[in-house]
């Protein structure tokens, strides 16, 4: 039906779909490719396409590896692509279900739906000309788009459903408004674990008794000295050489394989004049206003002039109705009958398509061509370049695991068959790596496996895409414990840092003990050399007081005829003793608006567990077909 971006002339009028069609236009823009002959996977029946797959997996791929920093072993790639299409499936099973529940999209839902996407608009404002053109560009067909945008809307149409059907009981929403509203009133003092560590007096026998106990954090790291060779695809593609030859070769071979891609088919200017008929009572008149336009078209007045006089049309009428170079298949039937068997220059109408009447002049004709080599070439050697890294490397790859498989020991001869440099790393360490090969797990994990600290050359060790070493061991250094002497200071340091800790934890048990014998808080926190914080009411999220106090004072029951106390250890170390007083529910908030927002809060999250339900339900249903291998 996109077909009828030609011939709908009434405006699209609403915002980008969810699921499929927003992951394409949000992430992607609208950048659609074809070409994958194959599908991701089979929903009864339902095919998802692999380049929609391909491009979801790669985009969470691409974001996954910025907040790492770098790239992902293999394990998290294979979680991310399987994360993706299971996506795709669930949001397909959903999709035939609505099929089954008989929920339907009509064309002027569908026609709304496509108006705000930002690619089909010019300054803010949809523009029919502009969308036929984007669309075209991309190459997908005028069934596709229709198919995925109904696809989305009828899924949305069922969650709106299921969230209708949601809903909180008053019980519920004074419960949950009573937790989060509430208020406890708690004054506190803190006590220093560094100034009680400083009071401390060293004890040699202390010490050592610390460090006896604490023999594994003062041990030696477990290191080898690494010997490897590296290969990689960007270095080998910096290595090729591309000739005229061998692309117009490329060219033939490509051209046998995917036609489909030199070729351009015929394609026609076409401006109209559309009457649009929204009710059928109207279609007489609607084809009498189209005849009249057509008369004064044949009578030689200025076409583009009377298609922004009289055409219906608020996307191509501004520009004289002119739909630009488009395919046939861009057209509904009836429209794409007339258009592609006049010729050029000639005038014909009334053609009667589902939206009205519409009055035709042929503006020019482009017949289908083919792509010759120097037009295909810049986009070809690119490619061409890729793919022969990509070989090469694959070919590097055999020759390098095979000089390692005959050579098991001897890294230089592998280096010199492969044609590699031996590089090398000391005191690589088992927990942090080191030197250009990093703290890259795999390699770790290579470097001090029992075969390779035997002496034997590893298997390849994919580092991470496009990129692979072949590692030898030499000089394997053991643990070995430190002696006190040697780390006699970091040991005093830890000891007393630790024993801080208990004198703190201790004065603030103490100071507990006070307080329950009736000793005001300020009293106390005055005897231990510290001010208290006066008691005030908090909430769970306030920032003012330490999250390690505002979770405590929640933690316990409400105070009732007495305070509560207790002492909580801070993340520093540090020692907090606590007073909570009071227990009330705010009294700036509104309660009979904060109920509304709670009982939207609630019905959401209700409807969101259920819609998790059902999709779940729809999936075990379900008839999947999985292809994972589509999407490589």
């Amino acid at each position: 039906m996109l077909q009828t971006i030609h011939d709908k002339l009434t405006g699209w009028v609403a915002y980008v779909v969810l699921g499929a069609i927003a992951l394409v236009f949000v992430l992607w823009g609208i950048n659609w490719t074809l070409g994958a002959p194959t599908y991701a996977a089979k929903v009864n029946g339902l095919e998802i396409g692999a380049n929609d797959v391909r491009q979801a997996y790669q985009s969470e791929l691409a974001q996954a590896e910025r907040q790492a920093n770098g790239a992902l072993d293999e394990a998290r790639r294979n979680e991310i692509k399987k994360r993706v299409l299971d996506e795709y499936v669930d949001n397909a099973a959903l999709v035939t279900r609505t099929d089954d529940l008989g929920y339907r999209v009509s064309d002027a839902a569908l026609l709304a739906e496509m108006a705000r996407i930002p690619a089909f608009q010019v300054d803010g404002k949809f523009d029919l000309a502009h969308a036929v053109a984007v669309l075209r560009a991309q190459g997908r067909s005028v069934a596709e788009i229709e198919t995925l945008f109904r696809r989305d809307l009828k899924a949305r149409q069922l969650a709106s459903d299921l969230s209708a059907s949601s809903f909180a009981t008053p019980s519920e929403v004074a419960r949950v408004r009573a937790l989060t509203r509430e208020q406890r009133e708690v004054g506190y003092f803190t006590l220093s674990a560094a100034a009680y560590a400083k009071s401390v007096t060293p004890d040699e026998a202390a010490v050592k008794a610390y460090y006896e106990a604490h023999k594994s954090d003062y041990m030696t790291p477990e290191t080898v000295d690494l010997q490897y060779v590296e290969l990689s695809l960007a270095d080998l593609a910096a290595k090729v050489q591309v000739t005229d030859d061998q692309l117009k070769a490329y060219f033939e071979e490509q051209k046998q394989k995917t036609p489909e891609r030199f070729t351009q088919a015929e394609q026609r200017r076409v401006r109209h004049i559309l009457i649009a008929v929204n009710d059928p009572k109207d279609d007489a008149a609607a084809k009498a206003k189209a005849e009249v336009a057509l008369k004064r078209a044949q009578a030689g007045e200025d076409f583009a002039k009377l298609a922004k006089e009289l055409s219906q049309d608020p996307g191509s009428a501004p520009q004289g109705g002119d739909l630009g170079w488009s395919e046939r298949k861009a057209f509904v039937a009836p429209f794409a009958d007339a258009a592609f068997s006049m010729k050029e220059g000639e005038i014909r109408g009334p053609v009667k398509t589902q939206f009205g009447y519409h009055v035709l002049k042929l503006e020019g004709i482009q017949p289908a061509s083919t792509k010759t080599f120097e037009q295909a070439k810049a986009d070809l050697e690119s490619e061409y370049r890729r793919s022969e890294a990509e070989r090469l490397f694959n070919a590097a790859q055999d020759q390098l695991a095979d000089a390692a498989l005959q050579n098991g020991t001897d890294l230089a001869a592998v280096a010199k068959k492969a044609g590699l440099t031996v590089q090398s790393v000391t005191g690589f360490s088992r927990a942090s790596g080191g030197g250009a090969l990093g703290a890259n797990p795999k390699v770790i994990e290579a470097a001090f496996s029992q075969d390779v600290l035997d002496g034997h050359l590893s298997p390849i060790v994919e580092m991470d895409q496009g990129r692979g070493v072949v590692l030898r061991a030499t000089n394997h250094q053991v643990p070995q414990q430190k002696p006190l002497a040697e780390v006699h200071d970091a040991v005093l340091a830890a000891w007393q840092k630790a024993r801080g800790v208990e004198l703190a934890t201790a004065a603030a048990q103490a100071a507990i003990d006070k307080l329950k014998a009736g000793e005001s808080l300020e009293a106390v926190a005055k005897g231990l050399g510290v001010t208290a914080n006066a008691p005030k009411y908090i909430g769970r999220s306030d920032a003012s007081v330490p999250q390690e106090i505002r979770e405590r004072a929640f933690a316990g029951p409400k105070p009732d005829k007495a305070p509560v106390f207790a002492e909580v250890a801070l993340k520093d170390g540090d020692a907090a003793v606590l007073d909570v007083s009071g227990a009330r529910v705010d009294p700036s908030s509104d309660a009979a608006t904060e109920a509304i927002a709670l009982k939207r809060q609630f019905a959401a999250r209700e409807a969101a567990l259920e819609a998790q339900t059902y999709a779940a339900a729809a999936r075990d249903d379900a008839k999947v077909v999985l292809n994972p291998q589509a999407i490589e």
